[in-house]
């Protein structure tokens, strides 16, 4: 032990500084990689998570952007209703996927969303169901007329057919007072058939007109309810994407919007009064 305290007394102090300062230098640049190591986790690390929460808002933007165009498809059917040449095969088109739409936004958002959505799907589903059941009422109607008027046009035909007979018998100098009566009672039959079909298809028109209008009238105004319904879903779907804007200006201009519409509507069922 004191032979190797000898030898270290021996040591040159210009060789202690030079390890010294050769451990320090190692320290150095160990502490400093260190240090980077550090950074370079916590850098990884931070980037994992920016990652993750782009993919998530990625998939909130692609989900809530759905549910937003779907239910505008639903809302943009209701006016559609009005149109009586309007398919039921065209209306299930329109809205054949909503549902499950809908339904995926469950797994994306927060239980409020959520609520806000269920609140608002229920509310356009009762009010579509209302008014597919009274527009069934005026199809009705409107098939009676159809069905009158294929009824008088058959008849018509069959009253030119059988006057095209009595014309060739007349050319052909063919004295048939049997067969002439009976194409006599046969063209008053269908004459008889064109008269009731035709006071029938009257009445039905005259019961159609009003209906048709007040069920407009419904489609509007629970269209236009409908859309008033929109903030609380809305905001709560703004939320989910981080979009906290000043919504009141959102509410603000969909409520004109309702209102200006409304005006436009009533002016053109007044018209048609």
């Amino acid at each position: 032990m004191g032979e190797i305290i000898c030898w270290f007394s021996k040591v040159p102090n210009v060789i202690w500084s030079a390890i010294i300062a050769s451990l320090l230098t190692i320290l150095g640049v160990w502490l400093t990689n260190k240090g980077n190591e550090k950074r370079q986790i916590a850098l990884l690390e931070h980037e994992k998570l920016k990652f993750q929460s782009e993919q998530k808002l990625a998939l909130k933007k692609e989900v809530f952007l759905s549910v937003a165009s779907s239910f505008a498809d639903v809302l943009g059917v209701i006016p559609k209703l009005i149109n009586l040449e309007f398919t039921q095969k065209e209306i299930e088109t329109k809205i054949e996927n909503h549902s499950g739409i809908v339904a995926k936004s469950y797994l994306a958002a927060r239980e409020t969303t959520v609520a806000e959505i269920l609140k608002y799907s229920s509310e356009t589903g009762e009010t579509f169901i209302s008014l597919i059941k009274d527009r069934a009422v005026v199809l009705d109607h409107k098939k009676a007329i159809e069905i009158y008027q294929t009824t008088i046009d058959t008849a018509n035909e069959e009253k030119n057919r059988i006057v095209s007979i009595m014309k060739e018998y007349n050319l052909q100098g063919r004295n048939d007072p049997a067969a002439f009566d009976y194409l006599n009672a046969s063209y008053e039959t269908q004459e008889t058939i064109v008269k009731q079909s035709t006071e029938s298809k009257e009445e039905q028109e005259e019961i159609l007109k009003p209906l048709h209008l007040e069920f407009a009238k419904k489609c509007i105004s629970e269209h236009g309810r409908l859309l008033s319904l929109l903030p609380p879903m809305t905001i709560a779907l703004r939320n989910e994407l981080d979009n906290d804007g000043n919504s009141q200006v959102f509410i603000d201009a969909l409520n004109e919007s309702i209102q200006r519409m409304n005006i436009s509507f009533n002016n053109l069922f007044e018209e048609q009064a």
